[in-house]
């Protein structure tokens, strides 16, 4: 008895290793959902100024596989979210994500700032 295999992939987590393992899948021709618990993929790596031990910009390494992880066909971000469970079995998993909510809407979003301009939250100062 053959069992349905499906052809996707879940990546959880999306700092660098992750972006780099759901490029190298999608490569590969998997369809990819790459989950990240923050707003944004790049984890730890996208605060550091420079890398061990080639001193080299973290940036300068880590923007090109966040561009091409963006444009990727076969990647599918899902940021702002939790896994919650995981059942099935292998090549046939289902998973449960839970979504946080946003003040934004992500399809809309050219990323020009006016949401940050005109948020209702003011920080008060110590």
């Amino acid at each position: 008895m053959a069992k349905d295999v499906v052809g996707s992939v879940l990546v959880v987590g999306g700092g660098i290793a992750g972006m780099q393992s759901a490029l190298d899948l999608a490569n590969s021709g998997y369809y990819v959902y790459l989950l990240e618990k923050s707003p944004a993929i790049g984890g730890v790596m996208a605060q550091l100024d420079k890398t061990f031990p080639t001193n080299d910009c973290a940036m300068c390494i880590m923007s090109p596989i966040l561009v091409e992880v963006g444009r990727h066909v076969n990647i599918e971000l899902i940021t702002y979210a939790d896994l919650e469970s995981v059942s099935g079995e292998p090549g046939n998993f289902t998973v449960k994500v839970k979504k946080r909510a946003r003040s934004i809407i992500l399809d809309r979003c050219t990323a020009c700032g006016a949401c940050v301009e005109n948020c209702p939250v003011v920080q008060q100062s110590a």
